[in-house]
């Protein structure tokens, strides 16, 4: 009688092979999506790096009862939080106002605009937020496959800060 040592059960190598492949298509097609995702979480990021800056203006002046601001700057595509303590009647960003930090949009942002008087958005010890205009900022982000257009909004009785996102 002769024994049998291979077992009649088991994958073969053709079988591991097709799966290989199956599962390398299903890869390569997945791959443009993950993209797109991880472009539109970068814009996100970026524009909630603003909306911080902003809440944070509003909460450094409740703080420390002093008026704090936001200027933006759409030539070099940048942010500015200062303590206002020069010009206080004023609604704009001079020199002696304290610098506290400047941030830079990413690269892929090609606008930045409001609808302000002199890009500035200032906030009161009270939390409400000072500016001539409609208290607007616009910005824009665009790579390949992903457009971003960020509409923000500071409401001036309050300072608070909402957002509408909208992805093409």
């Amino acid at each position: 009688m002769k024994r049998k040592f291979l077992s009649d059960s088991g994958v073969t190598l053709l079988e591991l092979l097709i799966t290989a492949v199956i599962v390398g298509i299903v890869a390569t097609m997945a791959v443009p999506r993950f993209q797109i995702a991880y472009e539109r979480h970068r814009f996100n990021a970026a524009n909630r790096d603003v909306n911080s800056t902003l809440r944070l203006a509003r909460s450094e002046a409740i703080t420390d009862k002093e008026q704090y601001g936001v200027h933006f700057n759409p030539g070099d595509m940048t942010y500015t939080l200062f303590k206002d303590m020069v010009n206080l009647a004023g609604y704009d960003f001079v020199t002696g106002d304290s610098v506290i930090r400047v941030d830079t949009l990413p690269t892929e942002f090609s606008y930045l605009s409001t609808d302000v008087e002199n890009n500035v958005f200032l906030f009161r010890p009270n939390g409400s937020c000072r500016f001539n205009g409609g208290g607007n900022l616009i910005m824009l982000a665009a790579t390949e496959g992903v457009v971003a257009i960020f509409d923000n909004n500071v409401l001036s009785s309050t300072g608070r800060v909402h957002c509408n996102s909208y992805f093409y």
